[in-house]
């Protein structure tokens, strides 16, 4: 029999008969929604008989803890220089080696008897902490070549490559750049940077050098064979941290410049040759926490630490049981949708420089952690995932709903699973997504900047970390 509701559009009362038909289909349908518990929240039947299938809604308790991780990969385009007390993490000091490059086939003009000057620029176009605070930086000449092949981390041992007996350019410095004037900062061309005079020693040894030995200055390789390379460190002033975007040696002379028309000397100028560290030169950034097991203990289960730049982590581990084959919650099921909320808490917001969450955090398997950095990777959904700081709801949700469908499979013997090896075990980092010049993810590193957050653990007594799954199965 069919049945069938016709509506007049000269009706008076149209409108509510319309109104109250859909709210009854509504209500139908909400109650069918919920009409089936099946073990779970709520499931939903959507066929009859033999073909019912229910979709179930679950939460699952992660384990978790704070791990101090202190050697990281930090490859960044950038270097960190200074030092800043926090109230609750205590000192963080950062400072970096580097080589410098040399362009082929180097020469100085032939009319040029020495060298006039030299420094040292760090150029920077952000800082983090107190702009008026006040640095002493100092430059050694490295003893022992930096490896080119060799993978550095952020608690490399600068004793093995710098005995610090070579100063070669001293100095002072605020990062908010106050020695500008207001005309020099309007220019379009302005950047702020850090000028330290260098030791004419050292300015000397390269242009005699230069000219009786050419071959030393003919490649970069050879240059980096003739020169090991610098450290950049600072030895007093506390309360802010300086990026450095590029560093690079000047040196000064008077020079004469020709006449493009007759090729003869038009004017007499001041020249330099600059010697920087490039992308094509090896760069260590370093980083020392020396204070931060005094700072902060793991003592509490209710508390999680994440804090950058490489400082504390944190480890989640999902329960094997999970996705045990016959027996796992989700075995033999369809996974629509695995999300992991990282609920933050507050940190001492009362001071003026109080660290900030981060605003990106990079969850991964923990046997991937170094290669993933090395390799200059991208999240891929199944070994790594991201997720940014909300906040409004002061929290990170990670999707993992890949990742649970290749467990199943893996676990199930189902479906194409060769490329994926099975993993429970994951940490949680501060990063940074690098992009390039149209915009496009090429990199994720680890976050140099500081930034810290509490996040509520797994055994948190009332808002605990956890995994929400909604998934369907056969009945």
């Amino acid at each position: 029999m069919n049945f069938i509701i016709r509506f007049w559009n000269n009706d008076p009362v149209l409108p509510m008969i319309k109104n109250f038909f859909l709210s009854l289909c509504s209500f139908f349908i909400f109650a069918a929604l919920f009409s089936c518990n099946d073990d779970n929240i709520l499931g939903l039947s959507i066929q009859p008989g033999k073909d019912k299938i229910s979709v179930a809604y679950d939460t699952v308790l992660v384990t978790s803890k704070t791990v101090f991780l202190d050697s990281v990969y930090m490859k960044n385009s950038i270097a960190a220089l200074g030092e800043f007390k926090d109230h609750t993490f205590g000192t963080s000091k950062s400072d970096y080696m580097g080589q410098l490059y040399c362009a082929r086939n180097f020469s100085f003009p032939d009319d040029v008897n020495q060298i006039d000057s030299a420094y040292i620029y760090l150029y920077y176009n952000s800082w983090y902490g107190d702009s008026t605070a006040l640095h002493h930086v100092n430059v050694y000449e490295l003893d022992n070549p930096l490896d080119a092949d060799q993978t550095y981390y952020s608690n490399t041992d600068v004793s093995k490559y710098c005995s610090m007996d070579k100063l070669i350019a001293e100095g002072t410095f605020t990062t908010g750049d106050l020695y500008s004037t207001d005309s020099v900062r309007e220019l379009s061309t302005y950047q702020p940077c850090v000028k330290i005079p260098v030791s004419m020693d050292l300015a000397d040894r390269f242009f005699k050098d230069a000219k009786n030995y050419p071959e030393k200055f003919k490649t970069p390789e050879a240059f980096k064979k003739y020169f090991n390379g610098i450290y950049v460190t600072t030895d007093y002033g506390d309360g802010s941290i300086l990026y450095v975007t590029k560093t690079s040696l000047e040196l000064c002379y008077d020079t004469w410049v020709e006449n493009s028309t007759n090729g003869e000397r038009d004017s007499f100028v001041i020249g330099g040759s600059y010697f920087p560290i490039t992308r094509e030169v090896k760069q260590v950034n370093r980083v020392e926490h020396p204070d931060l097991s005094s700072y902060i203990t793991t003592s509490s289960d209710s508390i999680d630490y994440i804090y950058s730049p490489a400082g504390m982590f944190t480890k989640v581990t999902v329960p094997d049981t999970l996705f045990t084959k016959d027996s796992g919650l989700l075995s033999g099921k369809t996974i629509s949708s695995l999300r992991m909320t990282v609920l933050a808490t507050q940190l001492d917001d009362s001071w003026n420089y109080a660290l900030s969450p981060p605003k990106t955090l990079l969850l991964i398997s923990e046997s991937e952690v170094k290669s993933f950095f090395q390799n200059f990777e991208l999240n891929d959904g199944i070994n790594s995932f991201l997720a940014s700081y909300d906040s409004t709801k002061e929290d990170y949700v990670f999707d993992m709903t890949a990742y649970a469908q290749k467990m199943i499979h893996k676990m199930d013997g189902t479906g194409d699973t060769s490329d994926f090896t099975p993993f429970t075990d994951m940490i949680l980092i501060p990063v940074a997504v690098v992009q390039n010049d149209d915009g496009d993810d090429i990199r994720v590193d680890h976050l140099i900047t500081p930034s810290a957050v509490k996040v509520r653990s797994g055994s948190h007594p009332y808002q605990p970390m956890m995994l929400q799954v909604l998934y369907t199965k056969s009945d």
